[in-house]
Order: C-alpha cells, then sequence, then structure tokens
C-alpha cells in the first residue's frame, strides 16, 4: 500500500513538472500565495506558474541597505552573461557569477547615473560618474578615463539611457545645474569625439532622460510632460539629431529595444483617463507609427525590460501596487498584479506569464514616495539570452527597511520553447547576408552559431586589405548581430568573414554613397 502510495505520488509529480512546461498565458487574475521568504541560495518552484526562483542575495545578514538590480532598462548580465552586475541601496555595485550566484566583489569607484556593462567587451563596465565617461575592467578592477565633457557638470543620460549595441554611440544630456539642460549630444566611442549636438530651448521646465536607440540610429528624449509640439513629451531624432516626430505621452515607465522585424522601437505605459486604464504601446522610431500591446489597471505601476536581445519578439513587465492599493486579497485580486510576465510585441495581446515578486512598496506603513522604499519596486530586467529575470523584492517582510530588498533570480529555460529561442537557428555555423545591402553608410550582418564559440568577424576590401575587426570574442549559441558603419570608406565592394571553429564563410556587400 505505502509503495504504490510513492508511485503514485511520483506519477502525480511528474504530471505536474510536465504541466508547467508550458506558460500560464491566460489574462485571469492569479492570486499570490503567502509563502515563506527563500533562505539565500534555495530555489523554489513558483506554484502558479512553473518557474524557479532563487534568492541570491541577503542584505540584512551583512548590514547592506539592500541589494538590487540597477534599473529594469540596464542589463544586469555582461556578455556572455558569465557575470551579474548588482548595487546596494547606498549606490555600491556588486559583481556576482552570472551562473551561480556567487558573490564576486565590490567594484572600487565605479559610481554614478550612468553604469552599464559594454554590450560587446565581456570584462568591462562603462559609467559616468558626473561628467566624464570610465571604462573598469572588471577582472582588475581598475578604471581609465575615456572622454571628460568639461563644458558641464554633469554629462549623461539621466541614468536611463544605454549605449548602441555595438558599443559605439552614446547619447547625453549636458548641464550647468541640476535643475539647467543645455545641450544633447551624441559621442562616438570610435572617433572619440561628439558627432552631433542639439541646443535645448532656455525655457525648458522638464526633462526625463536621453538615450541612443540600440542600432545607434536615433536618439529618444522624454520631456516628461503630456503637452503637443516640439521639446514636449517624448521626441525623436535621427543620430545627427534631426527631429523626426513628437508624442505627448508624458513620463511613462519604458524601455527601447529591436523587435523582430529588426525596427528600433520604444515600448511605454501611458495612462489613459478616458478609460482609467494603463495601456502598453510600442511605437517604431522611424515612423512613430504606435501598435496597442495591452492594458491593465490604473491601481499599479509598472517597469519594462527590453534586454533582451535573442528573443526580439516580446518585452518583459514587472508590476506594482502603487499608494492607491495599499492593501489588497484575493476576492479583489487583478490580472497581472504584483506579477512578471513577458508581453508580445506584435499587438496580438499574448503573455507569457512568469512569477509574482513578492514585493511591496506602498501600505498602511509605508503609504507615499516620501513614506516607503524606492528599491522595493522589483525592477525586473531579463537576461540577454531571454530565459532568466531578475528583480528586487522585500518580501513583504519589514517593508519599511531598505536591508529587507534582496536579488531574486527567476530561471525558466525549462519551458517549451525557450532553448530554441530564435527557432531559425539551425544545427551548424551560418553566416547570413547583409540588410540593407546595398548600404550607405550602415548595414546589420547577422549570423548564427549552434553551440558556444570563439567568433572572430572580419571586414575587407575588395583587393583583400584588412578594413575591421568587428567581433573578436566567445559566443552564447543563437542568432547575433552586427552593425557595420562605412561612413568613413569610399563606395564600393565590400567583403566580410566569420571564423568558427573549423567554420569560414565569406558574403559581399556594397555600399553606394
Amino acid at each position: 500500500m505505502g509503495i504504490r502510495l510513492i508511485l503514485s505520488l511520483s506519477v502525480f509529480l511528474l504530471s505536474v513538472e510536465f504541466a508547467f512546461c508550458q506558460f500560464v498565458n491566460h489574462h485571469n487574475p492569479l492570486f499570490q500565495p503567502n509563502i515563506p521568504r527563500p533562505l539565500q541560495g534555495t530555489t523554489y518552484t513558483d506554484i502558479k506558474f512553473g518557474t524557479y526562483i532563487t534568492r541570491i542575495t541577503d542584505a540584512r545578514a551583512i548590514g547592506i541597505p539592500g541589494i538590487i538590480p540597477n534599473y529594469s532598462k540596464r542589463q544586469a548580465w555582461n556578455k556572455d552573461e558569465s557575470l551579474m552586475l548588482l548595487q546596494t541601496g547606498s549606490g555600491i555595485f556588486r559583481l556576482y557569477n552570472g551562473t551561480n550566484y556567487q558573490f564576486v566583489c565590490e567594484l572600487t569607484g565605479v559610481e554614478g547615473e550612468d553604469v552599464f556593462w559594454h554590450p560587446v567587451n565581456v570584462s568591462t563596465i562603462i559609467y559616468n560618474p558626473g561628467n566624464a565617461l570610465y571604462s573598469c575592467n572588471v577582472n582588475t578592477n581598475q578604471s581609465t578615463l575615456i572622454k571628460e565633457f568639461s563644458n558641464y557638470l554633469w554629462a549623461n543620460t539621466r541614468g536611463e539611457g544605454n549605449l548602441s549595441n555595438d558599443g559605439r554611440y552614446y547619447a547625453f544630456v549636458g548641464r550647468y545645474t541640476d535643475t539647467t539642460f543645455n545641450a544633447i549630444h551624441v559621442y562616438d566611442f570610435q572617433t572619440n569625439s561628439i558627432i552631433s549636438s542639439m541646443n535645448l530651448p532656455s525655457n525648458l521646465a522638464d526633462f526625463d532622460w536621453v538615450s541612443i536607440s540600440p542600432s545607434g540610429n536615433y536618439v529618444v528624449v522624454d520631456y516628461a510632460d503630456e503637452v503637443t509640439g516640439r521639446y514636449h513629451g517624448v521626441e525623436v531624432y535621427s543620430r545627427n539629431l534631426n527631429f523626426i516626430w513628437q508624442k505627448p505621452l508624458g513620463a511613462g515607465h519604458s524601455d527601447l529595444g529591436i523587435d523582430v522585424n529588426g525596427d528600433d522601437i520604444l515600448v511605454m505605459d501611458i495612462y489613459n483617463s478616458d478609460s482609467n486604464k494603463v495601456f502598453f504601446k510600442k511605437f517604431k522610431l522611424s515612423t512613430g507609427q504606435e501598435t496597442v500591446l495591452l492594458s491593465t489597471s490604473q491601481l499599479f505601476y509598472d517597469h519594462i525590460s527590453c534586454r533582451n536581445e535573442l528573443r526580439k519578439d516580446w518585452c518583459f513587465v514587472s508590476t506594482f501596487d502603487n499608494p492607491g492599493r495599499l492593501t489588497h486579497d484575493s476576492i479583489g485580486w487583478l490580472s497581472f498584479e504584483d506579477e512578471v510576465f513577458a508581453l508580445k510585441l506584435d499587438g496580438s495581446k499574448q503573455v507569457q506569464r512568469i512569477a509574482h515578486h513578492h514585493s511591496r512598496r506602498f501600505s498602511p506603513i509605508t503609504p507615499d514616495p516620501d513614506n516607503s522604499v524606492y528599491w522595493a519596486e522589483p525592477h525586473a530586467t531579463v537576461s540577454r539570452i531571454g530565459n532568466r529575470i531578475l528583480w528586487g523584492s522585500n518580501w513583504n517582510y519589514r517593508v519599511d527597511l531598505d536591508s529587507s530588498v534582496d536579488s531574486y533570480v527567476c530561471s525558466f529555460s525549462h519551458f517549451i520553447g525557450i532553448n530554441s529561442i530564435n527557432e531559425n537557428v539551425p544545427e551548424k555555423f551560418v553566416l547570413l547576408q547583409n540588410y540593407p545591402n546595398p548600404f550607405n553608410p550602415n548595414t546589420i550582418i547577422r549570423y548564427q552559431l549552434p553551440v558556444t564559440n570563439f567568433v572572430t568577424m572580419k571586414v575587407y576590401d575588395a583587393l583583400g586589405k584588412e578594413i575591421k575587426t568587428l567581433v573578436n570574442e566567445k559566443l552564447q549559441p543563437g542568432t547575433h548581430e552586427v552593425t557595420f558603419d562605412g561612413s568613413n570608406l569610399p563606395s564600393g565592394i565590400y567583403l566580410y568573414q566569420l571564423s568558427a571553429e573549423d567554420f569560414i564563410e565569406t558574403k559581399r556587400m556594397i555600399m553606394i554613397k
């Protein structure tokens, strides 16, 4: 009888595990269960979603005011996901192993509003503590000055921008004082120079953030108001800072990404007073074309992450109750409340629901922004591959203390379709034709890797003279892309060559100016 019971239980557990190989994708409310806070280093299965969640820090045990991801718009993992960057509530950056989540070291001197992994170099962090860019080699913990913008007291993105995906371009706003915004600039790491500038109106009242787009072709500014007209709402410019379009979108949470069509996009939450709902919308940067992705209750806020580079058909959202909802219960629980989920970017309203984050910023004892812990917002940020997501949580425990907030990683790599994130990746190395072709002056080169490998990609002229090395690093399986900029080269035929293991392939591309 006992053996029969054990076998029945085993079959039941296996059937549960099998059922959890697929995402929850309906839009019905799923109440967050009250479960004990996990111990540091332990992993548990989310009972509503079947994902694996690991608590990786214990800030209170070591007397630190919280250990959290930097922000949803900032990538926590380096290029090959071997390392992870977290920060304390006091602004100290800490390095962790990207696989087993063990603490590595504190990074001396790395500080500022702009701190991010270099998108190509696995051992480099770029940071800006005031008006100068620095690089930090995390292997040696040594920093090097890249460029000082001495005309300004501050010169940064205001904490929400990133580099272009090739690590070449950086858009920033220059300020003489904390409340005066003077000009926007685009800096080119390759030429070590500012390549475009735009003065801002002297009466500018609001300014939230600025960033170069992932491709490096666009600059986006959120002026943080809902006014129609220049230097208001959200504006998009070319890399040369020529105006393209404007929309009165306000100061919603957002992120920039590249969708499955290869378009630079902005994903943003926008409150609509007529419906009293929050709408997630995608905006194509080249034209301003918008796509409605989903609507949710106005009783919670959210953060958006488009840091996934391979699962380009999704963005990732983390929600949390706002000051209008200080308490909640299972009866009145709302769809997507206190939740982390993926949202498809095609307007189909498809979701892949991932986990409850168990964090609470606003409560009866922490009722407003001035009397609550900011880091209790989850700020969920997705990995580059798109099979893990990281957030901060106080687990509803001592919500008035910053030391209650720790970092949690959720893995869903065991779900159907995640290990073959890009279904077009074949079982061999593939070098794809660049696009556009012909081009002027930029083109994107894509290639596919079946296994982790050291990859080199070089560009040659028609006579076989080497022009540039585009890639020279160890990369994980999947589809990768790199941008070639021929701004300083004449029109003509160029060759690009991919080398990995015993695989070597060369293709031709044409630049016409």
